[in-house]
C-alpha cells in the first residue's frame, strides 16, 4: 500500500481550472444480452435481459424489443455494464439503474440521481466513472483491499473526485488535456495516477481486457496488447502494454470490435463481430466462426456509429435510423434459436438521437507511444532484476571468545586476515541495514 499512498494522490493534488467540456451524445449501448437506445425525442429505451434491474423488473426477462421499457424521457447519453446502466439527461444530470454483484453502487431507489454537470459516464462491473463539464473525473463503486478491510460495514464508496484536466474517460482509463493516457488506481479511499501512453485522443478496452484500442491524434486507430499485472506493493491491477499496432486510418467512431471510418464504412473484427453484408443482406461467403478473430473485415456502408454485444450489433445509419445486425458467430444457430438472435438486418427505429460528430484531427500528429514505465519490456526487466537480487544473508551470532589460557597465538599474518574478515562482516552488515531501510 505504501506505493499507492506515495503515488500521485489525485484526490489531494487537484489544482487549476480546466476549460468547460461540451456535452456528448451517445445514443446506443449494449452489454451481454441487454440493449439500450435513445430515440430522437430523447426517450431512453431498454430491452433484453434485466440483470439486477438494469432494464426493469426481473420477472420481465427477457424483455422483447416491442415491449421495451422507457427509462428516461430526455436522455442524451447512455452506457451499460453487466448489471448496471447509466444515462445523462439534457440538463447534465446523471441517473443510474441496477446494482453490482455484491450490492448496489448507485443507491436504494431507482433511478438513482448521482451527479450534475456530467459530460460522459463509463459503467464497469463493480465501479462507475463520470466526466464532468469542468474536466474532473469522479468514481464510485466497490471497495477492495485495505479500504474494504477498514469499511466492512460500508463496502461501496460514494462518488469521489480522483482526477482533473480530463477530456476522455473509459472506466479506470482517462485521456488528459496534455494528450496523455493514464490509469486511475482507486481502492475506495486513495487514488493514484499511472501514465500509460502519450499522443492519445481516445481509448476503449477490447473484450477480455487484453487489448486497448487507442485513437491517435491524426484519427488513426491502434491496437495495443495489454496485460493486467498485480503490483506487489499495493496489490492493485495495473496495465502493462506492448507496442501499438495500427488497424485503420481516419476513424470517426470506434467501440470494442468495431470502427467506422470517415467515409461511413463499418469495419469489424473479433468473436462478436456482425455478419458481413452485401446489398443489405447477409453475405453467404462470410467466414463464420472464431478462426478469423483478428481479421478486420468490411461489414457495410452508410454507418455513423455501432456497438456490438453477444448476439447482435446495434448500428446508427447516416439517415438516423437504428438497425440490429446478426452476429456472425450466431449465424449457424438461426434455426435453433430464431427468437433469440436476428437472422437478417432489421430496422428498429426510424430516428434515434445522432451521436456527437468526430473531433477535428491533425494530419501530421505523432503516433501514440507507450510510456517506458508502463511497457512490458520495463516490467519484465524490473522483474528479472528483482529475481536476480541476492537473498539477504542472516547474520550469525558471534561465538564467545575462548578463555585466555585456551586462546592460540596469532601470527601477524593471521591478524591481518582476521582484521580483513572483520571489515568484510561489518561491510555486509552495513549493506543489509541499508537494504532493510
Amino acid at each position: 500500500m505504501k506505493k499507492l499512498v506515495c503515488g500521485l494522490l489525485a484526490s489531494m493534488l487537484l489544482s487549476g481550472t480546466a476549460a468547460a467540456l461540451e456535452p456528448i451524445s451517445q445514443p446506443i449501448a449494449t452489454s451481454g444480452y441487454t440493449y439500450y437506445a435513445i430515440r430522437a425525442d430523447g426517450a431512453l429505451l431498454a430491452w433484453g435481459d434485466s440483470f439486477h434491474g438494469a432494464v426493469g423488473p426481473a420477472d420481465q426477462d427477457p424483455l422483447p424489443w416491442e415491449e421495451a421499457n422507457v427509462l428516461l424521457e430526455d436522455a442524451r447519453y447512455v452506457d451499460a455494464g453487466f448489471v448496471m446502466a447509466a444515462a445523462i439527461d439534457e440538463e447534465g444530470t446523471l441517473w443510474g439503474w441496477g446494482g453490482t454483484h455484491n450490492g448496489r453502487a448507485f443507491g436504494e431507489e431507482e433511478p438513482y440521481r448521482l451527479l450534475e454537470d456530467v459530460v460522459s459516464v463509463s459503467v464497469m462491473d463493480s465501479m462507475c466513472a463520470a466526466l464532468r463539464a469542468d474536466g474532473t473525473v469522479w468514481t464510485w463503486g466497490a471497495r477492495f483491499g485495505e479500504s474494504l478491510e477498514a469499511h466492512q460495514d460500508d463496502p461501496f464508496y460514494p462518488p469521489t473526485q480522483v482526477l482533473d484536466h480530463t477530456v476522455q474517460l473509459l472506466g479506470d482509463l482517462a485521456v488528459k488535456e496534455d494528450e496523455t493516457l493514464v490509469q486511475v488506481l482507486m481502492d475506495g479511499e486513495i487514488a493514484a495516477i499511472r501514465p500509460l501512453m502519450e499522443h492519445v485522443a481516445d481509448v476503449r478496452i477490447e473484450y477480455g481486457d487484453d487489448t486497448l484500442l487507442v485513437q491517435a491524434l491524426d484519427g488513426s486507430l491502434w491496437r495495443v496488447p495489454c496485460t493486467a499485472a498485480e503490483e506487489e506493493a499495493s496489490g492493485l491491477q495495473v496495465y502493462v502494454l506492448e507496442q501499438p499496432e495500427k488497424l485503420l486510418e481516419e476513424v470517426s467512431h470506434f467501440s470494442p470490435g468495431l470502427a467506422v471510418t470517415a467515409d461511413g464504412t463499418l469495419w469489424a473484427w473479433g468473436h462478436q463481430r456482425p455478419a458481413m453484408l452485401r446489398d443489405g443482406r447477409v453475405d453467404p461467403e462470410d467466414p463464420y466462426g472464431w478462426k478469423h478473430y483478428d481479421d478486420v473485415v468490411k461489414i457495410m456502408d452508410g454507418v455513423v456509429s455501432a456497438v456490438a454485444c453477444c448476439d447482435r450489433t446495434l448500428a446508427v445509419l447516416e439517415d438516423g435510423s437504428l438497425w440490429q445486425l446478426p452476429s456472425a458467430g450466431f449465424l449457424p444457430e438461426w434455426e435453433e434459436s430464431p427468437d433469440r438472435s436476428p437472422a437478417v438486418p432489421e430496422k428498429l427505429l426510424d430516428q434515434v438521437r445522432m451521436p456527437s460528430p468526430a473531433p477535428a484531427f491533425a494530419a501530421d500528429a505523432p503516433a501514440p507511444a507507450v510510456v517506458e514505465s508502463a511497457s512490458l519490456e520495463a516490467w519484465e526487466a524490473q522483474r528479472e532484476e528483482t529475481e536476480a537480487e541476492p537473498e539477504a544473508q542472516v547474520p550469525q551470532p558471534v561465538p564467545e571468545p575462548p578463555a585466555e589460557a585456551e586462546r592460540p597465538e596469532q601470527s601477524s599474518a593471521a591478524g591481518l586476515v582476521t582484521a580483513a574478515l572483520s571489515a568484510a562482516v561489518l561491510a555486509l552488515l552495513g549493506w543489509l541495514r541499508g537494504k532493510r531501510q
